[in-house]
């Protein structure tokens, strides 16, 4: 009798990212540099020595890397002179992983900044070309505490004031606000 295999692989989440990148080993090497990632699994091509697929863990979550491959139509945002994406990372620290990260090479797209939604975040643009906003909690708000803060600092802006008001009765009336807390 056989053992019963699992359906989703452990370790693994429901979905998992898979950033197309030019040079797997070098991203590699840059995200551990910058977020302190755990390579998990290196696939090499034919000759071996070239990585063409990697497994790699930022904190809980496993993100897939490939290399690209522009004859099957799988670019990196460098091939494409942006990208359509980004990754999100909830971090304890962000001003010090935000560190680390420049440090390591990332450019930064959006500076740090506290959030109206009660976030501390910003984005950064990776060695490939791939965008990473890293954020951290610092306030728990109630739905409303957010619609204020957005209307005072977005209505400033010409135009914004009717589409956020939209955009508000369109999703944000049905999306919870979540507290958060530390356990003890």
């Amino acid at each position: 009798m056989s053992k019963k295999v699992s359906p989703i692989p452990r370790g693994y989440r429901t979905a998992t990212p898979c950033l197309t990148v030019n040079g797997v080993d070098s991203a590699v090497a840059f995200y551990q540099a910058a977020f302190g990632a755990e390579l998990q699994t290196r696939h090499a091509g034919a000759d071996e020595s070239v990585a063409v697929h990697a497994t790699i863990k930022i904190g809980n979550s496993i993100i897939a890397l490939n290399q690209e491959a522009p004859e099957q139509g799988a670019l990196s945002p460098l091939a494409i002179n942006g990208s359509a994406s980004q990754t999100h990372l909830y971090v304890d620290d962000v001003d010090a992983s935000w560190n680390r990260a420049v440090e390591a090479g990332a450019g930064i797209r959006t500076p740090l900044f506290d959030a109206y939604w009660g976030d501390r975040t910003g984005v950064l643009v990776d060695t490939n070309g791939h965008l990473w906003s890293l954020a951290s909690k610092i306030e728990n708000l109630s739905k409303d505490e957010i619609a204020s803060r957005a209307k005072a600092q977005i209505a400033p802006i010409e135009g914004i004031a009717t589409e956020l008001e939209y955009l508000d009765q369109a999703y944000l009336a049905e999306v919870p606000v979540l507290e958060e807390t530390v356990a003890a």
